[in-house]
């Protein structure tokens, strides 16, 4: 392990060039597209529950500003039928949860359902935030690079963030 602040700094901190490109691009993905942070961290939390990641679970980002509210993080395996959750966070929960699961089984209900809320680029932007999303909670579970056993609450990350938890 790398010296560094969280379990993900010591991990990917063995390799700091990518290490930086990475929370730049990760960090772009919340901050410079035309979609709600909410919505991509309800995709994100999805994708943990999905594929078993404990520690990415762990963390909240937008706690308390742009963030989804307890109410929705609770009831978020019930998704489909919890009345927390308007149509195009369903879509997107939707779309997030059967891509963690199995991405070649995505039909086009699913798609039909964002283009009933997002545009084509916001589409995209989201497909690609989806495909980060679990890229991370796989590293981090591979490699133990999960934070400690508690909720971590953390600013959306941003292009310039110096760690992430």
């Amino acid at each position: 392990r790398a010296p560094g602040e969280t379990a993900l700094d010591e991990v990917f901190g063995l390799i700091p060039d990518a290490y930086a490109r990475f929370r730049e691009f990760y960090g772009s993905l919340w901050t410079d597209g035309d979609l709600d942070p909410a919505l991509l961290e309800l995709a994100r939390l999805r994708i943990a529950q999905v594929v078993g990641a404990t520690g990415e679970a762990r963390v909240r980002f937008g706690a308390g500003e742009a963030g989804p509210t307890a109410a929705q993080i609770a009831a978020l395996s019930r998704w489909p039928s919890a009345p927390e959750f308007s149509p195009v966070e369903r879509a997107a929960i939707g779309f997030a949860e059967q891509y963690a699961l199995d991405p070649h089984e995505l039909r086009d209900r699913e798609f039909d359902a964002l283009r009933e809320h997002l545009t084509a680029p916001q589409i995209s932007a989201f497909v690609l935030c989806v495909a980060m999303f679990d890229a991370l909670a796989r590293f981090r579970t591979a490699l133990g690079a999960d934070p400690d056993d508690e909720i971590i609450d953390a600013p959306i990350p941003s292009p310039t963030a110096g760690s992430l938890p």
